[in-house]
């Protein structure tokens, strides 16, 4: 048996607000932390209502001088349209360059078989920034959730950039929850948030009554600038931010937190 008693995460209960399948990678190396996971995903992901304006730009690929997946949730609606639609994404022709925000999303576009050009940083607005001069005056095709945020397209176009941006998935959160998981909020040692939808679901969660607010003691991570930005933007309280979505720089931006958080309990007693 693994013996986690050095580890900072050993015993501590966390709190996942996205789907397992999203989070298999970081569930693990938790486990091997002696961490407790708890599951409690605050959003779901839909179809588009309507798939016209997605299938349209899915069939001209080979249009677009670049594809910007910003989530991998982008990339899984792309690669299960393409599917649906009999498309592969290089036959015929498909776009030119490809890029991805973050190592994750880029993983998932490559397995989905994508050839990516460019792997950018957490966020998309510094992804358009890295690419400023390969951007100007081209046709970018930007499939994303029906709640993206219009400043991406703004950025785009001050590039002179011809976008066409389509809603690939609807991303949808909770109104309701079931009745053992209202008082999960208050059984975790740390709560991680992934997405601004997110944040916006639990707080709307808290604040109709359906959830528990999270007690003072309970660490509040957010992942990556944009997600962090959010939770502040709303007033919910954010203690660290882990800059990549990937497992490791999660767990390691955790790990950093609570083994602060230790030092600061154990110089607190000793200078009593």
């Amino acid at each position: 048996m693994a013996d986690h008693s050095s580890s900072p995460l050993s015993g501590k209960r966390v709190l996942i607000t996205r789907a397992e399948s999203q989070s298999a990678g970081l569930i693990d190396l938790l486990h091997t932390q002696g961490a407790e996971v708890i599951s409690l995903p605050l959003i779901r992901i839909a179809p588009p209502d309507n798939f016209a304006q997605f299938d349209f730009a899915l069939r001209n690929l080979a249009d677009f001088d670049w594809l910007i997946f910003t989530s991998q949730n982008a990339v899984t609606a792309v690669a299960d349209r393409l599917a649906a639609l009999a498309i592969c994404s290089s036959q015929p022709r498909g776009p030119r360059y490809v890029a991805a925000v973050g190592k994750p999303t880029a993983a998932a576009a490559a397995a989905a078989g994508f050839s990516v050009t460019h792997v950018g940083s957490s966020n998309a607005s510094e992804l358009v920034r890295e690419l400023t001069n390969g951007l100007y005056g081209k046709r970018v095709f930007l499939p994303r959730s029906d709640r993206a945020s219009a400043a991406l397209i703004a950025q785009l176009e001050e590039l002179a950039a011809i976008v066409t941006e389509v809603i690939a998935y609807r991303t949808i959160g909770l109104d309701s929850v079931g009745e053992n998981d209202r008082e999960l909020i208050l059984q975790a040692d740390a709560i991680l948030f992934f997405s601004p939808s997110a944040v916006r679901a639990f707080l709307d969660l808290t604040r109709s009554g359906v959830l528990s607010s999270v007690r003072a003691d309970t660490a509040v991570g957010a992942i990556g600038s944009v997600t962090h930005a959010a939770a502040l933007e709303s007033g919910l309280r954010c203690d660290f931010q882990a800059p990549e979505p990937g497992a490791g720089e999660i767990l390691a931006a955790l790990a950093a937190h609570f083994g602060k958080a230790s030092v600061s309990s154990v110089s607190g007693a000793n200078s009593r």
